[in-house]
C-alpha cells in the first residue's frame, strides 16, 4: 500500500524550511561564535597526499554548536615517546543554511581549522559527517565536524586576527637577530632579502630589548651572512644584521642545540673501516 498523499514527509518545502529555521535558531541560542580557517594548499605532495607549505590566510566568523557535554573527548594529556602530548577532540555542529551563506566552499573540508575563542585553541577538522540528522523531513540540515586539537607544524597563519596569528608567532621555527636599522620600519609578514647571500625570510616579529632592536625571521630560504644588509620587500626598510643569531626564539624550552652539541661529542663520525683489522 502506498504512503499517504495527505502527509508528505519528504517533499514538503514548508516543513523543511521550518526545520532549518529551528536548527539555525537553536545554534544561535546555544552555540558559540568561532572562526573557520580554510587551508590554502601551495605545493601538494601527490605521493604522501600532504602539503608541507600550506597556509591559512583568512578567517570567517560563524556560529557552531558544541556537541560535547562532559568536556573534551580523546586521549587527553599523556606522556608518549616524544614527551607530553595533548590530544583533545571536540565535535562542532553547523547548520547547512548558515554554512551556505558564508560562501567559503561547497562544504566544510577535512584539514581546515576552527578557532575557538572560549579556549583560545585551534582545532583541525578530521572528518565531516554530512548525515548527522538523517533526512528528517527529507533533508540533511546540519554538518557534524569531528575535530582534534591542532598541532602546529610551521604552517603560515596570516588571518589578520592577532589572537589567531599569535599561534604562529609563539610556535614557528624562527631565528632572532639583533639589527641596526638604516631606514624605515619592517612590517610583519613581509619578505626580506640578504644583499650578499640572496637568502630570503619572512618577518615574524620586531621588538626591542634594552637598547637592542630585534627581528625574528621565519620561513628562511638560504643562509644569511653575518652582519649583512637585509631589505624589506614591502616597506623598503634596510638594516644590518648582527653577528649572532638565536634559534628557536619562540620556544624557551627548546633544547635542540644542546642535544646536537652533546651528541657530536659522543658519536664518532670519523671515517673508518671496521673490517680492516687496523691496517687501514
Amino acid at each position: 500500500m502506498p504512503t499517504s498523499n495527505y502527509f508528505q514527509k519528504f517533499d514538503h518545502n514548508n516543513e523543511q524550511n521550518l526545520l532549518q529555521d529551528l536548527m539555525v535558531e537553536s545554534i544561535q541560542i546555544f552555540g558559540h561564535d568561532v572562526s573557520y580557517l580554510p587551508r590554502t594548499k601551495n605545493n601538494v605532495d601527490n605521493i604522501y597526499g600532504e602539503d608541507p607549505t600550506s597556509s591559512f590566510e583568512s578567517a570567517y566568523p560563524i556560529e557552531m554548536y558544541i556537541k560535547n557535554t562532559d568536556g573534551f573527548e580523546g586521549e587527553g594529556a599523556f606522556v608518549g615517546r616524544f614527551g607530553l602530548e595533548i590530544r583533545e577532540q571536540i565535535t562542532f555542529t553547523v547548520a547547512r543554511r548558515t554554512w551556505d551563506g558564508q560562501g567559503i566552499s561547497d562544504r566544510p573540508l577535512e584539514g581546515d581549522l576552527i578557532w575557538m575563542p572560549l579556549t583560545s585553541k585551534l582545532f583541525e577538522i578530521q572528518f565531516v559527517e554530512h548525515q548527522a540528522v538523517f533526512y528528517q523531513m527529507g533533508k540533511l540540515p546540519v554538518y557534524d565536524l569531528s575535530c582534534e586539537l591542532f598541532e602546529y607544524s610551521d604552517e603560515d597563519i596570516d588571518t589578520g586576527i592577532s589572537a589567531i596569528d599569535k599561534v604562529e608567532v609563539d610556535n614557528a621555527y624562527s631565528i632572532e637577530y639583533v639589527y641596526s636599522s638604516n631606514s624605515g620600519v619592517f612590517t610583519t609578514d613581509e619578505t626580506v632579502t640578504g644583499t650578499l647571500s640572496g637568502a630570503t625570510a619572512e618577518v615574524l616579529q620586531t621588538s626591542t630589548s634594552g637598547s637592542d632592536s630585534i627581528i625574528r625571521l621565519t620561513n628562511i630560504v638560504g643562509t644569511f651572512s653575518a652582519t649583512e644588509q637585509i631589505t624589506g620587500g614591502t616597506s623598503g626598510t634596510t638594516a644590518n644584521l648582527g653577528a649572532t643569531a638565536t634559534e628557536f626564539a619562540g620556544d624557551s624550552t627548546a633544547n635542540n642545540k644542546t642535544i646536537q652539541t652533546t651528541a657530536d661529542g659522543i658519536i664518532d663520525f670519523s671515517e673508518g673501516n671496521p673490517f680492516s683489522e687496523g691496517s687501514f
